[in-house]
């Protein structure tokens, strides 16, 4: 006997219908989000945000367009690393100096 397939990816096995319907708001949202950005009437982050996340989770094509991004462009993943160090450390530092000023005399 074959156990049952074990859906791929990040999404849960759903119906057809709804997964259709959340590529299709995925989409929209991201869409939504770009014509936010160029208006100055409407905030297009979120939209932004929320349609990117909601495609990462659902489309594979997605999935595999966030992970190789750091292998087609290695001078910013470089850049985002050290950046992402010099954060740590910054952050850290601020922390022993808000310590160094909380136990003082």
């Amino acid at each position: 006997m074959t156990s049952p397939k074990e859906p791929r990816g990040l999404a849960r096995k759903r119906h057809r219908a709804v997964r259709v319907a959340l590529l299709t708001l995925g989409w929209v949202l991201l869409a939504i989000g770009f014509v936010g950005g160029l208006l100055p009437v409407l905030q297009g982050w979120p939209f932004a945000v929320a349609g990117a996340a909601i495609l990462y989770v659902e489309s594979r094509w997605v999935q595999r367009k966030v992970r190789r991004w750091p292998q087609q462009h290695p001078k910013l993943e470089m850049f985002w690393t050290k950046a992402r160090v010099w954060l740590r450390a910054r952050r850290k530092a601020r922390e022993t100096k808000l310590r160094a000023r909380n136990s003082g005399p």
